[in-house]
């Protein structure tokens, strides 16, 4: 089955040379829309045209600023672009978001209630929020790369989200974007393979609310080994489970019932032992020979 859905593949988004130009003058040089209309040789409205597709690629916001130049795309991925079958990577995905807007214009309340897709995203507007349903997939080779490279398609999604809806939800410092689900998953899994062959399901909840914590899945066929809890996913997946796996790949352990088959001959030699010391203790015990009893002495002599 071909998982849906795109990744961060290091391809830059692609500009025509008019839009190269444009973006060039209004965001390094710093000049008007009127003085590009000059420079370009064109008329103001074909000017606009542009900066609005530079913005529907998330190259520039509402302000006319650049957006920092991260090297991803809106592109879905292939079954090129996807992991192969020997990829022990980690696949971050299932992300959501909920935004408070900063500022919104007349044209936004026409939308309230709606349920929008947008390059593969479901996004629900509200009066003043909108929750971000990811439908992407991001991979690294660490847990930390698959981070970076949600955040930076996210940045350039968002810029976008605010041309397409007409508002503003990017602000430096701004804390409005929160984060409240992810799901890390170590993919081509040991132990998920496993579980597959003995058609067997794991699923572990944290003791303190209840949420699921660990899960095996293998909805993709990617055999994955996955971390899911709201908060912590990222940690667990970094601190937890792949550290822990990756221990077992390097120091190859004993398995548990080898582990149980050496203490259980320990346990035995150990009894053996004792009782060989008890009978050595009573032995030497024997051959003490018996000490006479002392006369009682006189009181005083005289």
């Amino acid at each position: 089955m071909t998982k849906r859905g795109s990744k961060s593949d290091g391809s830059k988004v692609k500009l025509t040379q008019k839009e190269a130009s444009v973006l060039h003058y209004l965001t390094n040089e710093f000049l008007t829309v009127k003085q590009v209309a000059l420079r370009q040789g064109c008329s103001i409205y074909y000017i606009y045209r542009v900066i609005r597709k530079l913005k529907e690629k998330g190259l520039i916001n509402a302000a006319k600023k650049k957006v920092q130049n991260f090297e991803s795309t809106f592109e879905p991925s292939t079954p090129s672009t996807l992991p192969n079958s020997k990829y022990r990577g980690i696949r971050l995905h299932g992300q959501e978001f909920n935004i408070n807007l900063l500022y919104a214009d007349h044209r936004y309340k026409e939308r309230t209630g709606q349920v929008i897709n947008i390059d593969g995203n479901t996004v629900r507007v509200y009066k003043n929020s909108i929750e971000v349903y990811s439908g992407h997939s991001f991979y690294g080779d660490t847990v930390q790369k698959a981070t970076v490279r949600s955040f930076q398609y996210w940045h350039r999604f968002f810029v976008r989200l605010e041309n397409d809806l007409k508002v503003i939800i990017v602000k430096h410092r701004a804390q409005n974007i929160r984060m409240v689900n992810q799901h890390y998953a170590e993919i081509n899994n040991e132990l998920s393979q496993e579980c597959e062959k003995q058609a067997a399901k794991i699923r572990v909840y944290t003791t303190e609310d209840g949420k699921l914590w660990f899960t095996i899945d293998n909805s993709f066929n990617l055999h994955e080994a996955e971390t899911q809890h709201p908060q912590t996913a990222k940690q667990d997946m970094q601190d937890v489970v792949n550290p822990f796996f990756n221990d077992l790949r390097d120091q190859n352990p004993p398995l548990p019932s080898q582990v149980w088959k050496i203490l259980s001959e320990v346990s035995v030699r150990e009894n053996e032992i004792s009782a060989g010391l008890a009978t050595m203790v009573k032995y030497m015990q024997s051959q003490i020979p018996e000490q006479p009893e002392l006369l009682d002495k006189p009181d005083y002599f005289g």
